[in-house]
């Protein structure tokens, strides 16, 4: 029987509404799902006028589940685990169902990272085919969309209602600063010393996660110098700290990149700590393809040596 109606809510409803009904936190919720708090309450607002029904309580104080929340919880996640086995069927049974499409964050430089470069420059692994180039946050919202099987991210998430997440290696910070700048004749640069120049910062939206991370380490440290927005091309932002306009913090293989004025520095080694990247891999949560689950376990075997 075809069954057509505009109303049913969207897969992406669904999944917000679990993400808050597994958190009980909007702004956590809104992490997992790697958006904004404002589209996420969007959503929810839209799936409760669509049912007629408030799903969830929220004040100022704490998000609750109202009866025929906790009733639609249990729903909505057999209705996606339906959803996902049927897909998973789909591909299982066709011509293409061991290609793996795969992503590679931007962030940090594999070239420099021996395990990781073999990895991808692999034909075998790849099956020839060029991995996905983007940011972190970009690659995770392809692979819960569908777009993507799996990414390779740098310190994107915490697992989460439509992705899984793996830890893989760690990625020192260092720090970039001009050439001219009194700090640079030391081989190892604390950000204290360089204070005097504001610091060259992502939105907080484009990863929620590490973001976060480093304004707790930065508060810890009690590191607090003006914020610059950051260049998107890194060549771009090396002109601007060669310029004297401001430093930087990169993953440490990112030094390869070359550019007169700038001077890459190590951090002390407790900071270094507190500011690392975690290299991760991602997939969809419930994720049950053989072709997809043996290239992550390929991928965490070889980092893991």
């Amino acid at each position: 029987m075809l069954m057509l109606s505009k109303h049913l809510p969207s897969t992406r409803a669904l999944q917000c509404f679990l993400a808050v009904a597994q958190e009980l936190n909007f702004r956590r919720a809104a992490e997992l799902m790697n958006m904004s708090q404002p589209p996420l309450s969007r959503q929810i607002q839209g799936l409760e006028e669509m049912l007629r029904v408030r799903l969830i309580e929220r004040d100022t104080q704490r998000v609750s589940l109202t009866p025929a929340g906790v009733a639609f919880r249990e729903e909505a996640h057999k209705l996606l685990l339906a959803l996902d086995a049927a897909v998973g069927g789909v591909r299982a049974n066709c011509d293409d169902a061991d290609a793996v499409r795969m992503g590679l964050t931007s962030v940090i430089n594999h070239a420099l990272m021996p395990a990781l470069h073999a990895l991808v420059s692999d034909a075998a692994f790849t099956g020839g085919r060029a991995l996905e180039r983007a940011w972190s946050r970009q690659l995770a919202e392809r692979v819960s969309s569908g777009a993507l099987d799996l990414a390779i991210v740098g310190d994107i998430a915490a697992s989460g209602a439509d992705l899984a997440v793996a830890p893989l290696a760690c990625e020192p910070m260092i720090l970039v600063l001009p050439e001219t700048h009194p700090a640079a004749a030391n081989a190892q640069v604390d950000l204290a010393d360089v204070v005097d120049l504001p610091l060259f910062w992502f939105a907080r939206a484009d990863n929620p996660a590490f973001y976060d991370k480093c304004e707790r380490a930065f508060r810890h440290l009690g590191y607090a110098a003006p914020r610059r927005p950051e260049p998107k091309d890194f060549t771009l932002l090396l002109a601007a700290v060669a310029a004297g306009e401001g430093v930087a913090l990169c993953p440490q293989s990112m030094r390869a990149t070359s550019r007169l004025g700038v001077a890459y520095r190590a951090l002390p080694p407790a900071v270094a700590r507190l500011l690392s990247i975690d290299v991760q891999v991602v997939a969809r949560a419930h994720e049950t393809r053989p072709a997809v689950l043996d290239k992550i376990a390929h991928i965490r075997m070889a980092l893991a040596r």
